[in-house]
């Protein structure tokens, strides 16, 4: 359901925030550019031409030069006139111009013979609509094409998918760590962290997970450019587009919305494959709902502008998963005895399923627990597959008890042992952001703006088998709880200094921020259970581990991680989406200088962006407490086609352990990054334009902030190089990218009036993703993060019958390695999958050319 009104209020605003520095001018402006000339098609130089605001009423003029040409640069995206006024010719007005940022309008001035009194009028819709001076591949939406189109949740993000060539990618971050639903989508093949974000001509683009910082409300915005070839000389950090965003500004006149989109699955149907008619259908609702006000606080002077978008959701997740059939667990737990009237748990339904499958006459698949780690088992069956309650592991029986309540409720598949539990549940998220946005025309060549954009939210997700975790209910089967708040400052100035010489300043600032936690954090589960060495003294550690059992019918090691196909229990990454716990904090400062200087028919513009960026990362991939996987091997006897994960389980015996384990919780990233151009466009003649420039990007190393906070695995040495020690500075021996040059060319010739023929071509640069140049790949190296792992000698296999630990002794801690002083670490592979970057940073690189007739 949708309201949507436009109302009329008064509302008193903060004005705006006067700060230097700026991104690329033309990212944030656009321009109205044009030849005055008489009746007969003669040039008509040096005349007044005077651009208006039409909303605010603030203008601005500019005097064409010897051939008749003039440029009105740094316009702020809005509708103009443009007057033209000459001693003995009609005065020339054309109205109803629309300007988007980074966008050129073309007028054709044709004064007429007569007295400046009259006025010749000319309507917008007479300009072409093709564009005819710049080469770049675009696509512009207006503010009402934003808030019109059909954007599945109002999401931002989702208007690349109107691009050729773009594909919305089938994997997708964690709901916790991408509350604002940026879209993964790869534009022409590339990679989906290679778009560059943008809003108010500042960076948006989180460099960590390549998605957007603040993904804005469709009724904050005035318009978007999204642009995919052809990149100008002042946009870089992108080779698959840039999104550049602007947020509306007030006018002389009160404007405002409000909406209320309300959407719920009761007339959904039920999935018959993961909703049997045992289980509840899942209730879904979201309400997604806001408004905006833009006015004048002083007329033709100080303007402002404010919106809110807030979400409430209830969101139902089904989930079919495996559990162990009732007889077992009662058996197992002594609350009910074997057919054969032996105690201990009773495996005979499982093993009759064998048959046929496993080529086994006799049904026997469960073999005899051999002496102990690393050693084979007998190759003696359990008698009538039943393990005796003597060899049974208590911690194993506490979790069965958990799990008792969880009875099979669907027919499932291979005889109802597997996929033979079905539930429905409800997660909640709730999300508040708003932006506040002062404009000031301090006078004619002057005009100063300031925004400040938040975003906060709430996920919620409990788990299907409550206290023993599994799946989530929340957001992408989320289980626990992630608290995010993100925010966005941009503040500038523009100075037309003359007729000839344009400045912008800008600063802009980010700050991205997740904090998550289990659905039993605070908890000690493992050593509710009996388990050892998982629970430590670090809160980090709190909470449930994660059992990975493999899956009935299928052999080896670890079974279905990452999907809901195999038994899994308790908490991890790929179980219920949970990185957990997380804290996530990182910040970029900006700081930009840009240019423009009209010198006869060409417009050059250069500038200086410069950026600070810091981030901390203290990750839970694997799960801090343990990911404990329960393969075949110790109950299979040696055979590749034998045992039964729920068997090794009740052994308790644990194929393999892995888990992160941190000697510090505050080593942080820091990068300086400084970016310069020159860009000339040459308006060659009146159907040829050419723009061409140069690009240079510096990426200085990153640095830590602390001896032994980092380091980086040097491929040609096979040492860790660590932080403040021996020869190694902070940022571990790495040295500066070379020959970061973006050379950028293009031209656009209007072959006739329905016509232009573009061509082009660029040279750009990416930082990547995941910390390939900046974020977490240091701080995720030995000293500071270990990758614990525990396996068996021989690997965890279907014929590999030890086990790395038995769960009634738990595993052994991971070890504390010293540093060497020299600082060269030997790379220890059982404890970390070590990063690595070469010693002189490379960047990745696009070469790219295009043409196209439009």
């Amino acid at each position: 359901m949708k309201h949507r009104e436009r109302i009329g209020l008064a509302a008193v605003f903060t004005a705006a925030m006067l700060a230097p520095t700026a991104l690329p001018g033309q990212a944030v402006y656009g321009s109205i550019y044009g030849t005055v000339t008489d009746n007969t098609g003669a040039v008509v130089p040096n005349v007044d031409v005077v651009v208006t605001d039409i909303a605010k009423g603030t203008s601005q003029t500019v005097k064409a030069n010897s051939s008749g040409d003039f440029t009105a640069d740094h316009l702020i995206p809005d509708e103009y006139t443009v007057k033209v006024q000459s001693t003995g010719f009609k005065t020339f007005e054309q109205t109803g111009l629309r300007v988007f940022a980074d966008t050129s309008i073309k007028i054709a001035a044709a004064l007429q013979v007569g007295s400046t009194g009259e006025t010749v009028s000319v309507n917008a819709d007479s300009v072409p609509l093709l564009k005819a001076d710049r080469a770049d591949v675009a696509t512009t939406l207006s503010s009402q094409e934003i808030i019109d189109l059909p954007i599945p949740d109002r999401n931002f993000t989702n208007l690349q998918l109107l691009l050729p060539g773009a594909q919305l990618l089938g994997w997708s971050h964690a709901a916790s760590e991408n509350p604002q639903g940026s879209k993964q989508i790869e534009v022409d093949g590339q990679a989906f962290a290679g778009v560059a974000f943008q809003l108010d001509g500042t960076d948006n683009q989180d460099p960590i997970l390549g998605i957007i910082v603040v993904n804005p409300n469709a009724d904050s915005l005035s318009e978007t450019k999204i642009t995919t070839q052809n990149f100008d000389a002042e946009f870089g950090k992108a080779v698959s587009s840039v999104v550049t965003a602007q947020t509306k500004s007030g006018t002389n006149s009160f404007h405002g919305s409000l909406f209320d989109y309300r959407t719920s699955n009761a007339n959904l149907a039920r999935d018959p494959f993961t909703q049997g008619p045992g289980t509840n259908f899942p209730v879904g609702l979201k309400n997604q709902f806001g408004g905006s006000i833009g006015g004048p606080i002083v007329k033709d002077k100080i303007f402002f502008f404010g919106d809110y978008q807030g979400v409430r959701q209830k969101v139902g997740v089904p989930v079919q998963m495996t559990v162990p059939t009732q007889h077992l667990i009662a058996t197992c737990l002594g609350q009910a005895t074997s057919v054969s009237g032996i105690q201990g748990c009773d495996f005979n339904e499982y093993a009759n399923l064998a048959r046929g499958n496993f080529a086994t006459s006799a049904n026997q698949l469960i073999y005899g627990q051999g002496a102990g780690v690393g050693t084979a088992n007998s190759t003696t069956p359990f008698t009538n597959n039943i393990i005796p309650t003597a060899q049974l592991s208590q911690q194993s029986l506490a979790l069965f008890r958990l799990l008792q309540p969880y009875a099979p409720n669907s027919a499932g598949s291979n005889g109802g042992l597997t996929q033979n539990y079905s539930q429905s549940g409800i997660g909640g998220f709730n999300s508040d952001q708003w932006d506040a946005r002062g404009d000031w025309q301090a006078n004619g060549r002057t005009h100063v703006f300031g925004r400040f954009s938040r975003f906060t939210d709430t996920l919620t997700g409990n788990t299907v088998f409550g206290a023993a975790g599994g799946a989530g209910f929340g957001l992408g089967g989320y289980g626990g709880t992630s608290l995010g708040a993100n925010d966005s400052a941009a503040a500038g100035v523009d100075v037309a200094l003359s007729d000839k010489w344009v400045t912008d300043v800008r600063l802009g600032y980010f700050r991205y921020g997740i904090n998550t936690s289990k659905y039993d954090q605070n908890t000690q589960f493992a050593n509710q259970l009996g388990i050892a060495g998982l629970n430590t003294a670090q809160a980090i550690t709190g909470g449930a581990p994660g059992f990975i059992i493999t899956e009935v019918n299928t052999f080896g090691g670890t079974g279905a991680v990452g999907t809901a196909v195999g038994p899994q229990y308790g908490s991890g990454l790929n179980i219920n989406r949970c990185n957990c716990p997380l804290t996530e904090h990182e910040d970029q400062y900006q700081l930009a200088n840009n240019w423009t200087r009209i010198l006869g028919n060409h417009s050059i513009k250069f500038g200086t962006d410069l950026r600070y960026a810091r981030n901390l990362r203290v990750p839970s991939d694997n799960n801090r407490t343990g990911l404990l996987n329960f393969g075949t091997g110790p109950t299979g006897g040696g055979q590749a086609t034998k045992g039964l994960g729920f068997a090794t389980f009740v052994l308790g015996d644990v194929t393999t352990l892995q888990r992160y384990v941190s000697a510090s919780t505050n080593a942080k990233e820091f990068q300086k990054r400084a970016f310069f151009y020159v860009q000339d466009t040459w308006r060659a003649s009146s159907k040829l334009t050419v723009n061409y420039g140069l690009r240079y990007e510096l990426y200085f190393p990153e640095a830590v902030n602390g001896q032994g906070n980092g380091a980086l695995l040097n491929l040609a040495t096979g040492y860790l190089q660590v932080a403040g020690y021996g020869n190694y500075g902070t940022n571990m021996g790495q040295s500066i990218a070379k020959n970061t040059y973006n050379p950028r060319i293009g031209i656009a010739y209007q072959a006739s009036p329905q016509t232009v023929i573009r061509a082009g071509y660029g040279r750009s640069f990416d930082i990547g993703v995941f910390g390939s140049v900046f974020g977490h790949s240091a701080t995720q190296n030995l000293p500071v993060l270990a990758n614990q792992t525990l396996v068996n000698a021989g690997g965890d296999n279907a014929t590999n019958t030890g086990y790395a630990f038995n769960l009634n002794t738990g595993p052994a801690a991971a070890p504390t390695l010293a540093v060497p002083s020299t600082g060269n670490l030997p790379n220890p592979g059982n404890l970390v999958s070590a990063r690595s970057r070469p010693t002189t940073l490379r960047l990745p690189t696009l070469d790219a050319w295009n043409a196209s007739l439009q």
